[in-house]
């Protein structure tokens, strides 16, 4: 473990050795087939990571936790929800990361009310963006409805009442206008999207005042890219393949024709995304984390309190 200089200054760097002895005899509660469920073909999680890695955080994150929200009872009232933030670039698995983290914090004493949202819900729908002329900026900060973003928040933040937000389909590339999420009494609520951590502190009101406890996860942008191409082609010849499936007039492409339009892709759009909106806010998470070509966590990155 080491104190951080430069960019990451104020920074504790854990190994994974180090990391994995906050564990403190947490138990491992998920079984493989769970495991299996939680994550994607093309961007694996070893139980051994969950070992090593998650539950370490798990345990923190109880401790703050107890701590975070007997501190907001006075404010508000009653038991308001601790909110973790998961963020990082589009295909550096963030999705499942946050999946596997709700699944294990559900298993605490109590057995909390763990809701995961992803801010695609609050993404304007195709029509939307198409009448906006900024589908091409899909993923970027006007592309979302922060105003409904926010007032969720505060409903179930601040007044402690029920909402419902819409749901996105990745086949569909859209909003589905014709169903809905519920939270209701959440203990624990985890955001996971492009931009949880945007937005400034002190110009009205944004996800960021809600968050108790932050997280990037990190990779180099030449790996990130590689898995992204590779995620591309794994949809091509599966997902892709589906009538319902908005790029389904891609499902004919040979695998080089697929790797060629991922690329130009992330060129121009989610490398752009990343350098100009995603990556500026890392140093804004209480917990970066950052993995390797071989999908595994290398080291951590835990802010001083």
């Amino acid at each position: 473990m080491t104190t951080e200089q430069g960019p990451n200054a104020g920074y504790l760097e854990f190994d994974r050795d180090h990391w994995s002895a906050l564990r403190a005899g947490e138990p491992m509660n998920l079984s493989p087939s769970e495991m299996d469920s939680l994550t994607s073909p093309t961007q694996p999680m070893a139980s051994e990571e969950v070992r090593q890695i998650l539950l370490p955080l798990s345990r923190l994150l109880h401790l703050h936790a107890a701590q975070v929200q007997s501190l907001k009872v006075p404010q508000t009232g009653f038991k308001a929800p601790y909110v973790i933030g998961v963020s990082g670039s589009v295909a550096v698995g963030k999705s499942s990361f946050a999946r596997v983290l709700a699944a294990l914090l559900a298993y605490w004493p109590g057995k909390p009310n763990v809701h995961l949202v992803t801010t695609d819900s609050f993404l304007f729908p195709l029509a939307t963006l198409q009448e906006k002329n900024i589908l091409h900026r899909k993923g970027f900060p006007e592309s979302y409805d922060e105003p409904l973003f926010v007032d969720f928040l505060q409903a179930v933040c601040r007044r402690g009442e029920a909402a419902r937000i819409p749901i996105y389909s990745h086949v569909r590339y859209d909003i589905l206008a014709d169903e809905a999420q519920s939270v209701e009494a959440p203990d624990i609520i985890i955001l996971e999207g492009l931009n949880v951590l945007q937005g400034e502190r002190g110009q009205g009101l944004n996800p960021l005042d809600f968050i108790d406890f932050s997280i990037y996860v990190d990779a180099p942008e030449e790996t990130i890219k590689a898995w992204y191409l590779e995620r591309f082609v794994y949809l091509k010849n599966t997902a892709f393949q589906s009538r319902d499936s908005y790029f389904n007039k891609y499902k004919g492409l040979s695998d080089p024709e697929a790797l060629s339009m991922a690329s130009d892709t992330w060129d121009r759009v989610n490398l752009k995304n990343l350098l100009e909106n995603i990556l500026p806010t890392r140093e804004r998470a209480n917990l970066i984390i950052h993995k390797s070509a071989d999908h595994s966590i290398d080291r951590l990155l835990l802010r001083q309190v």
